[in-house]
């Protein structure tokens, strides 16, 4: 694998005219998992799909993120506000004998290492003047809860996982599709030189495989409208200057031309929406800023992603099923109490739930946190990015290819970017995204419509080859 691409340098390709969609955080960002109607409901569905040019999948899985009420959303996104990128320090700053960790704290937001990074980091600042062997409790099993409560255990204290729901792994998650596991949250390694998952993945036994984002536009003359997209997209993008007064304030939509066009309007969905989860009027143009990017290019796993971080909380005293709805603090500690009832003392702890779940304000703080840490928990953006995956008895499309793009004439940028999975899983299957407000209108709808859209867009690009 050669040397990755900062994101501005990403940019500066793109101007060169290189097609680049999907390049970032996508999809290796953190997401999230809604309700599945189990095999047979997904049959009823399979069995009402129209006839078109192409074969009818075998099974599929859809993601709804923001509907699960362990996360609320997939990951932060950086919002317009006069503390910038600092915003992310001011959450994670601790509060008496409580500290705040993952991703929203990350300095590499939105991505696995970035959660992985950010509860070591916690667990050091949360300790402060405890005695060794002080018992920490740390909210939540994701890749953050994890990696903090190995850390702790490193440094000599006892740390105890409270994990709302069964099993450790939160926003990195799998599902079933046809008898096959896939990833239903993260699913890239971004930067496996100098990145903490590539040795992990090693130990492990989990296989990567190198993902260029080499993606054909398989219907004639959209290549060029999509390259012609990036292009504008980009110079809009690298005219942003930091330092300038104001730019704090500044949104990516405050950026982009005036008259966008499909090529340009396919490009800010999948470069925006589907990167950071929000749209370019939501998001801060400070964002595309955020993150000391590593190198090496990115990659894919051929076994779920959990086997990765599994094993981060160093075997830590782990209680399932504790959905925390209360957490006090004193000089003497911390009480964390269930919706069940249940308790759990401690003499501090390190709050790793999703930014979505602060946000709801589900968990009730007593006494009430301070307000440089309800700014920033209201001031960072619950992003969305959702998948759908789609199984089928054979192939339709080229085999060996990473993936391919589409520019839906009337919704461009909605099913634009797919990745073949075929390479990884041995099976032939495929996964799309949505992210932004188009996945919060796709989330209203039904498993039937989602599935159908996703086909006719299959269709449009290969039925007439079938």
């Amino acid at each position: 694998m050669g040397d990755g691409l900062s994101r501005r340098e990403l940019g500066k390709a793109a101007i060169a005219g290189v097609a680049l969609a999907g390049l970032g955080g996508i999809g290796g960002a953190l997401a999230g998992c809604g309700s599945d109607p189990g095999p047979e409901g997904r049959q009823s569905v399979i069995d009402r799909l129209p006839g078109l040019g192409i074969p009818r999948p075998v099974d599929f899985i859809r993601t709804s993120w923001a509907r699960d009420p362990l996360a609320l959303c997939s990951y932060s996104y950086l919002a317009p506000t006069r503390f910038g990128s600092g915003i992310r320090s001011m959450l994670a700053e601790p509060v008496g004998r409580i500290a705040f960790a993952g991703e929203a704290t990350a300095r590499i937001p939105a991505t696995v290492h970035g959660a992985i990074q950010a509860g070591q980091t916690a667990a050091r600042l949360s300790i402060g003047e405890l005695d060794p062997g002080a018992r920490v409790a740390v909210v939540g099993a994701g890749a953050a809860g994890l990696s903090c409560a190995g850390e702790l255990k490193k440094l000599g204290f006892e740390p105890v996982l409270l994990e709302a729901s069964d099993r450790v792994g939160g926003r990195v998650r799998s599902g079933d599709l046809d008898g096959t596991p896939v990833e239903l949250g993260a699913s890239w390694i971004h930067g496996v030189k100098g990145n903490p998952l590539t040795g992990l993945a090693r130990e492990s036994g989990v296989g990567l495989h190198p993902y260029d984002y080499d993606l054909a536009f398989p219907v004639a003359g959209q290549a060029e409208l999509g390259q012609t997209g990036e292009r504008r997209y980009w110079r809009a993008i690298n005219s942003f200057e930091p330092g300038a007064p104001g730019a704090d304030r500044q949104t990516v939509d405050w950026l982009l031309p005036w008259r966008w066009g499909p090529g340009l309007e396919w490009a800010v969905e999948v470069e925006t929406a589907q990167e950071y989860g929000a749209d370019p009027d939501q998001l801060a143009a400070l964002a595309t800023w955020e993150g000391d990017w590593l190198g090496g290019g990115d990659a894919l796993l051929d076994a779920p992603y959990v086997k990765v971080i599994e094993k981060l909380s160093g075997e830590a005293e782990t209680i399932f099923g504790f959905e925390v709805r209360r957490v006090t603090q004193d000089s003497n500690g911390v009480v964390i109490r269930a919706g069940s009832g249940e308790e759990v003392s401690a003499e501090a702890a390190v709050i790793t739930v999703p930014i979505g779940v602060l946000k709801s304000g589900r968990i009730d703080f007593q006494p009430s946190l301070p307000a440089h840490t309800r700014t920033a928990i209201d001031g960072l953006g619950a992003g969305l990015l959702d998948k759908l995956w789609l199984a089928f008895d054979e192939p339709f499309w080229d085999e060996d290819s990473e993936g391919f793009q589409w520019i839906d004439p009337r919704r461009p940028g909605r099913w634009g970017f797919w990745v073949n999975a075929l390479p990884e899983t041995g099976k032939p299957m495929l996964m799309t995204l949505s992210g932004g407000s188009d996945a919060h209108r796709l989330e209203g709808k039904t498993d039937l419509e989602v599935v159908s859209g996703a086909l006719r867009a299959l269709d449009a690009m290969f039925g007439s080859a079938t």
